[in-house]
């Protein structure tokens, strides 16, 4: 009877919470869909959050939605060039990118909770260079950088992502991402490769248009992932093409996770990038999931795998490999990691054009890298450990959170795909 009685009463304290909550959320956006942006009349007067414009080009090709969110699809499609403006909430958290949470009981995005695609204009090549240069002209140190992002990404997402790093960095210069047509689905792992080998053309098209066009005094280059594919084949080509036409120059190079064949990277690709910038950061993990499976595909080491896969570069003075292993690396979703902080903090200061002597880290496999301080410690690996793990189970949460308005509707295409896609089984499982 007790326990009966105990168990109603759990009952009705869960119902009236999610009711309550319900009820707020109600109040909150009373004529908004569940999964549409919150609006309520009186936040432009009294608004919690920050607002970051984010350039950008991309050969996506436009989906024919006007929700901002879907404005661009994951067809490959032209080179276009535009401005998005991204929310961020004065409530955010360092590293992270808040979006709603199911088990949080929110269904809209709100600007004073979550970061948010606010708008999306797209421009001609012309008013776009003339609007970076307004930028860079009015920023303290006339710098920008360029995010390429990785496998699994679609535009919004990356938006997130470019404006998140801008805030927490506190760059001073115009934040400029190049979105290529990522499906943005577990299961594109293939395809993605495919779009991303077709991208490197618009790519450099683009690079040439900031180098030239923005009068910055200097531009870096941050890649993710499936994204250093795209950045390094473009390195590589503007190096080939050095010796009879001005190519571009780059200052900092940074490629996090690059999931890219080490050896090919190291016989072919670095002796020809090292001459396409001033330095090349490469971050390292054993512990990233996409690149383990992107190991089994592949049957090779992948560039960005730390440990004793760590790749490492004595010939070259210009080419400092970090190995990240103990950080939660979903590039820079580090607010929870034992090292987030000291990761993000550590491009901060590679942006900055510190050398890696400089910066804190400890000598690594023989001096011939880099890792954090302490890292190697029993307490700490453990720690890390732990906090890789929470943060992928709470990852593989939202996503399937954010995926549950489709998986009614994706049953039929996600069985076609299974059926057809022999390597789908091999992503099925990864948590980013």
């Amino acid at each position: 009877m007790r326990t009966a009685v105990s168990s109603l009463l759990a009952l009705s304290f869960v119902s009236a919470l999610m009711f309550g909550g319900c009820m707020h959320l109600e109040e909150e956006c009373p004529d908004t869909a569940a999964g549409e942006p919150c609006s309520v009349p009186g936040w432009e007067d009294q608004k919690a959050w920050s607002v970051v414009r984010v350039f950008y080009g991309t050969d996506r090709a436009r989906s024919g939605e006007s929700h901002w969110n879907s404005y661009y699809g994951s067809a490959p499609g032209d080179l276009e060039y535009g401005v998005c403006e991204v929310s961020i909430p004065d409530s955010h958290d360092y590293g992270e990118i808040e979006r709603p949470q199911i088990w949080k009981l929110e269904f809209n995005e709100s600007p004073d909770r979550h970061i948010m695609l606010q708008n999306i204009q797209p421009q001609t090549e012309e008013s776009f260079a003339s609007e970076l240069q307004a930028e860079v002209r009015e920023s303290d140190s006339k710098e920008a950088f360029v995010f390429v992002h990785g496998y699994n990404v679609s535009f919004a997402a990356a938006t997130y992502r470019t404006a998140q790093m801008a805030y927490d960095l506190k760059f001073s210069g115009p934040p400029i991402l190049y979105s290529w047509p990522s499906k943005g689905e577990l299961s594109g792992y293939v395809a993605d490769m495919t779009s991303a080998d077709r991208s490197r053309n618009h790519l450099k098209e683009f690079l040439e248009t900031v180098a030239h066009d923005s009068g910055a005094r200097k531009v870096h280059l941050i890649a993710h992932s499936m994204g250093n594919r795209v950045v390094t084949e473009a390195l590589r080509s503007f190096s080939d093409e050095a010796a009879f036409r001005p190519v571009p120059h780059f200052n900092e190079i940074i490629l996090a996770a690059p999931d890219v064949d080490a050896h090919t990277f190291k016989t072919e690709i670095a002796p020809r990038i090292v001459q396409a910038g001033d330095r090349v950061t490469i971050y390292t993990s054993s512990n990233d999931r996409a690149l383990q499976a992107s190991r089994l595909l592949h049957q090779r080491p992948r560039l960005g795998q730390g440990g004793e896969h760590l790749t490492t570069f004595p010939e070259f003075d210009v080419i400092d490999v970090v190995d990240a292993s103990w950080v939660d690396f979903g590039f820079f979703d580090l607010g929870h990691a034992e090292y987030g902080d000291a990761l993000l903090g550590d491009v901060k200061q590679t942006l900055s054009g510190q050398p890696a002597d400089r910066r804190g880290l400890s000598p690594y496999q023989q001096a011939l890298a880099w890792t954090f301080p302490a890292s190697g410690s029993p307490i700490v690996q453990t720690a890390a450990k732990a906090s890789v793990t929470l943060n992928s189970a709470r990852d593989s949460l939202q996503r399937l959170e954010e995926a549950r308005p489709k998986i009614a509707a994706a049953n039929h295409e996600e069985a076609d795909t299974e059926r057809h896609n022999p390597f789908s089984w091999l992503f099925s499982w990864l948590p980013w």
